[in-house]
């Protein structure tokens, strides 16, 4: 059962995560948890404040690492909802991800990258978080998440990108034509958008 916390509870805890008061935090998110009988995972996946933005969000946002890995501590014992609080978007579909690459704090953006933040998730305007980081020319975030997708790339072999291109080909005025068999998507379309 999710727990009930105030407004005031929650405002607290969104505080507490944004200016990255650790001791103060741990204090009343262990009071909640006892109070609703449920896990400090449990209370954080509720604490949304009228954006619904999460202490995720604020501490990431604010560069506050410590505050960041303490949160994440909470949900080692449920993969998905770990997962969720991760990748939990805000009423702009922004993730704690977006917010921390957007500030340029690069640490933060590695401790959640690690953690398993989805880098590929959009907003509401289409954005990902390598697109915020750009805008706002924090180059070592833009070059952290290039070289992440360098090296998935490595990951996929040698063939990399061109195994999936194998059996499309360019006709004349940019049109695709299929090889061998191969259905084509959509005639003058990338295979990649």
């Amino acid at each position: 059962m999710a727990p009930t916390l105030s407004e005031d509870e929650i405002g607290d805890l969104i505080y507490l995560a944004r200016t990255g008061e650790n001791e103060d935090l741990t204090t009343i998110l262990t009071a909640l948890a006892e109070r609703e009988n449920v896990s400090p995972a449990s209370i954080l996946s509720a604490a949304k404040d009228e954006g619904k933005s999460t202490c995720l969000h604020m501490a990431a946002a604010n560069g506050h690492l410590e505050t960041v890995t303490l949160l994440l501590s909470h949900f080692t014992s449920s993969p998905p909802e770990k997962q969720a609080f991760l990748d939990a978007p805000n009423e702009y579909g922004n993730t704690s991800l977006h917010w921390a690459a957007l500030s340029g704090h690069l640490p933060v953006v590695k401790a959640l990258v690690e953690a398993g933040a989805g880098v590929a998730i959009a907003n509401d305007k289409n954005y990902v978080p390598l697109d915020l980081a750009g805008f706002n020319e924090k180059m070592d975030v833009v070059d952290y998440f290039l070289a992440q997708s360098g090296m998935l790339e490595k990951e996929n072999g040698e063939e990399g990108l061109k195994g999936g291109l194998e059996g499309v080909e360019v006709g004349e005025e940019g049109e695709e034509e299929a090889v061998e068999g191969e259905e084509v998507v959509e005639k003058g379309r990338s295979p990649l958008a």
